[in-house]
């Protein structure tokens, strides 16, 4: 969809550029050319900082994914470490009463 709005609009500029240069003054040609190259300019920038903004996105989901991933892993770990932990006081107890 932007590679057909990027084709569009530029079309439109070179259009506008050659009628301008065709039917009006050479100052009037030189404006409406400048305006044409800003909005492509413009719209060029829009579509990189967007597709930019999208990848350093992805990359942060895939950051905090990872994140909640290793968090996880650790509670378990630990959690298994009480466990152990209490079972052993458990041995420990019950061999001391024999």
């Amino acid at each position: 969809m932007k590679n057909l709005l990027f084709i569009i609009l530029s079309a439109l500029s070179v259009s506008a550029a050659g009628y301008s240069f065709l039917y009006m003054s050479v100052k009037t040609a030189s404006a409406i050319i400048f305006l044409c190259g800003l909005m492509l300019g413009i719209f060029i920038m829009n579509i990189k900082l967007n597709s930019k903004n999208d990848r350093i996105n992805s990359y942060k989901r895939e950051l905090e994914k990872e994140s909640i991933a290793s968090t996880e892993s650790s509670s378990r770990v630990k959690v298994l470490e009480s466990k152990i932990e209490v079972l052993e006081k458990a041995l420990e107890n019950a061999l001391n009463k024999k």
